[in-house]
């Protein structure tokens, strides 16, 4: 893992780093002056953002199975979590359930990740043939 993150600085890589980080940093920022309640326009900047943030630090990956096991690992933790919530709700424990948490794990955190994971997977596999 901590050569890795020094990969993400070697100088064939820096220039990609720096410039995904930035888009990510803009995008998000960008979204929360436009505002993201009721705001398509500062929703979809966010998203973006978030995908510019996961690739800020997946970039090096040279392999499609790795994207590909990144799309499986957030559809498993979207399952978990579809699976605690009904857990929850059968047991009528729904004070346990912040509704905040759940949109921010499925919208801004899985949701970005499965469609890199997709994209990375398709691309790098479609590259090495």
């Amino acid at each position: 893992m901590k050569q890795h993150f020094i990969s993400l600085f070697d100088s064939s890589y820096r220039w990609m780093t720096l410039s995904l980080f930035s888009a990510a940093v803009l995008l998000i920022i960008a979204s929360q002056i436009v505002g993201t309640t009721d705001n398509f326009p500062g929703l979809i900047m966010l998203f973006f953002g978030m995908i510019s943030l996961f690739l800020t630090f997946l970039h090096p990956w040279r392999k499609s199975g790795n994207y590909a096991i990144l799309a499986g690992i957030f559809l498993g933790i979207i399952v978990i979590m579809f699976a605690i919530i009904h857990l929850l709700d059968s047991l009528n424990k729904t004070e346990y359930i912040s509704e905040g948490v759940v949109m921010i794990l499925f919208f801004l955190i899985c949701i970005p990740g499965i469609v890199v994971g997709i994209f990375g997977t398709i691309f790098l596999a479609a590259r090495n043939k």
